[in-house]
């Protein structure tokens, strides 16, 4: 359970919000069939506590859609929050607890202040704060493991064709599985970059009830110059979440634990 460290500061906040609250009213719009789930639950935008880093944009868009689709096959009543009226409200959160203090606010008390805002203009079961993140990934061998997945290592060889029949080619990198015979791709030992899922799952009265992490891809290629170089690189992966499947695995590692045990009560 998430607990803000100051409730008094939340109650100070929530009154200031009251008193001169600078957002409009947030437009909350129901998603496909929304109508058959019991639990009516709100997914705010992604990323909205958490800085997204500019190389995962285009990741954005294929993780709401599966995380909806989550929800909704778990007795979901799914809607967003309008975009712009999110980052407004939960600047107007922010804002209510600086109000007299120097250190920045803590991140569950204003997701608390932000519920709590949110349940004024609209009726919803939980808030879900979904956002993207990078993670460091234990390698052993050729795979990666982290926040509950374990993911093969991508591991490319430039290839050797002279410079000037290079461009007609439409990729210069080849992947493993497309080498020469007999080719062994080394083993690793240390970290890498992976992509995580992590949620924070709120009541409509600001309780913060869950948080959780999902591995989803890795981020990075390992690129070696040429067979039997010594010299390699991490080159970040141009198609990024690919695989369907680990992107719905590392959803439901960021949720499960929590809809389960609800299921269960």
């Amino acid at each position: 359970m998430l607990v803000p460290r100051s409730g008094l500061a939340v109650a100070a906040a929530m009154l200031l919000m009251g008193a001169g609250c600078k957002s409009p009213q947030p437009r909350v719009v129901d998603v496909g069939r929304s109508g058959t789930g019991t639990v009516r639950v709100v997914v705010a935008p992604m990323n909205l506590p958490v800085q997204l880093s500019p190389d995962l944009e285009d990741a954005v868009e294929p993780v709401t859609q599966e995380l909806v689709r989550y929800l909704q096959a778990h007795d979901g009543r799914v809607s967003v929050i309008f975009g712009p009226d999110a980052w407004a409200l939960w600047r107007d959160s922010e804002d209510a607890l600086r109000q007299g203090r120097e250190e920045p606010p803590d991140l569950a008390a204003v997701a608390s202040v932000f519920a709590r805002s949110l349940a004024k203009e609209s009726d919803f079961d939980l808030l879900v704060l979904p956002s993207l993140v990078f993670r460091d990934a234990r390698v052993t061998g050729r795979f990666a493991q982290w926040d509950g997945v374990r993911r093969r290592i991508r591991f490319r060889v430039r290839s050797a064709v002279p410079s000037e029949r290079a461009q007609s080619l439409p990729d210069p990198v080849r992947a493993t599985d497309l080498s020469g015979a007999g080719f062994v791709p080394p083993e690793f030992r240390g970290q890498i970059t992976g992509l995580s899922l992590h949620t924070l799952v709120f009541t409509p009265d600001g309780l913060g009830v869950f948080q959780g992490f999902g591995g989803l891809d890795l981020v990075h290629d390992t690129v070696q110059k040429r067979d039997g170089s010594e010299d390699r690189s991490l080159r970040l992966h141009a198609r990024l979440l690919e695989d369907a499947e680990h992107v719905r695995e590392g959803i439901a590692l960021a949720l499960d634990p929590y809809l389960v045990e609800s299921r269960s009560r």
